[in-house]
């Protein structure tokens, strides 16, 4: 398996940031997932990093919005859902990659740690698809590899409860349809493309099946030999390869805050 995961001591490797676009984007090609430690990052410079990598996305939910650069959003267990019930939502709890239930999800994304809970709490945990396609077995390949999914917003497998949506957002928001395998239009590796929380039936097969075959693909791509553990420190930058990982926060902090801005950088649909 590649290795999964590196953190960089950006007081030692400064040049990383502030020079080579095409240096921080293969180390994210290599890695799947790339930890800046030791900057401190405004808002501005935030977003001039995220342009290194590709284009930003301005988010979709406006309530999150940075009023000054509409492509960062705010991350905050604090926050509620103020069109729904209004009760406080904890955003990435379970399994999932960003942005799936649009027709060209996000290639990568960057989260910055303004305030975290403590040492060991709201930790993220990544899970690195491409290995874990390489391990599956011929057989199961096999049967996968043709297999569509329908993504939206709102599935009928959704764990995690999410925002409701206005009107306008929800018309950005149309059902989708991508491959349960997807090959990575840099590297040209295959991954498992899943979405737990947006996937809402797969194509061709009775609910029954199909939740079966996700439930599998699931549970294998989440052994602890295909994971990589982000223990927070205030201020890091996460950037993750969208294409090739899923994530979920471990939401053990209680009410404690967690803060954190976000920046998804544009994709394209993925193909097998």
């Amino acid at each position: 398996m590649r290795p999964f995961g590196k953190i960089i001591d950006c007081k030692l490797n400064d040049h990383i940031v502030n020079k080579s676009e095409c240096q921080l984007n293969n180390t994210l090609l290599e890695y799947g997932v790339v930890c800046l430690r030791g900057k401190q990052f405004t808002p501005k410079l935030f977003s001039q990093l995220a342009h290194k990598l590709g284009t930003p996305k301005v988010q979709l939910i406006r309530e999150h919005r940075n009023e000054s650069f509409p492509e960062i959003s705010v991350i905050s267990n604090q926050h509620r859902d103020t069109l729904g019930d209004g009760q406080k939502i904890v955003l990435g709890s379970f399994w999932h990659t960003d942005d799936s239930y649009l027709d060209n999800p996000s290639a990568i994304t960057l989260l910055c740690a303004n305030i975290i809970p403590g040492n060991g709490l709201g930790d993220t945990i990544f899970a690195d698809m491409s290995s874990a396609w390489k391990s599956l077995d011929p057989v199961v390949k096999d049967k996968i590899s043709k297999i569509d999914a329908v993504h939206k917003y709102l599935s009928r497998r959704n764990a995690s409860k999410v925002p409701k949506l206005s009107e306008q957002e929800n018309s950005e928001t149309s059902d989708v349809i991508h491959p349960i395998v997807r090959t990575h239009p840099e590297t040209g590796h295959k991954a498992i493309y899943l979405n737990p929380n947006r996937i809402d039936h797969l194509i061709g097969m009775d609910y029954e099946q199909g939740d079966k075959l996700l439930d599998y693909l699931i549970d294998f791509s989440t052994q602890d030999k295909f994971l990589y553990r982000h223990r927070w420190k205030s201020g890091d930058i996460l950037i993750w390869d969208n294409r090739c990982t899923m994530h979920r926060v471990e939401n053990n902090f209680g009410n404690l805050p967690r803060e954190m801005t976000r920046i998804l950088i544009e994709g394209n649909k993925p193909v097998r």
